[in-house]
């Protein structure tokens, strides 16, 4: 006859098998967060460059003019320096789509940040 007596703890293999699920989901789980957590930095640092973008279009529209007349926007435009954009550059620039006859300007406002390049551009058309 067979001795069926209560067994009592878990086997080598048993214990072997529960720890490679479980570093399987420890490895698996901390591959997504290191993407998450990529990625929320990416859309933080996208955020604040569209807010800079945007602060300076409006900064800039007033000097839009009617007639339209393409001009260079005074002062420089500038990043301020505690943004946390790396390697960023703005322009501004103020131009007649319709013709100089119109009174609706262009303005347009141009950030570009990152080691790998993104940009970021606002618009809006200004009547007088």
């Amino acid at each position: 006859m067979i001795d069926y007596r209560k067994q009592q703890g878990f086997s080598a293999v048993e214990l072997l098998i529960t720890l490679f699920v479980g570093a399987a989901f420890v490895a698996t789980g901390y591959q997504v967060f290191s993407v998450i957590i990529q990625n929320s930095g990416d859309a933080r640092a996208r955020a604040k460059a569209s807010s800079i973008a945007y602060d300076t279009l409006r900064k800039y529209s007033p000097q839009a003019t009617s007639p339209c007349t393409t001009v260079t926007p005074t002062p420089t435009p500038t990043i301020p320096a505690n943004s946390g954009l790396s390697h960023a550059a703005i322009a501004v620039s103020i131009s007649c789509p319709y013709g100089t006859q119109s009174p609706t300007s262009k303005v347009q406002v141009t950030l570009t940040y990152g080691d790998v390049q993104q940009e970021i551009v606002h618009a809006t058309y200004v009547t007088e």
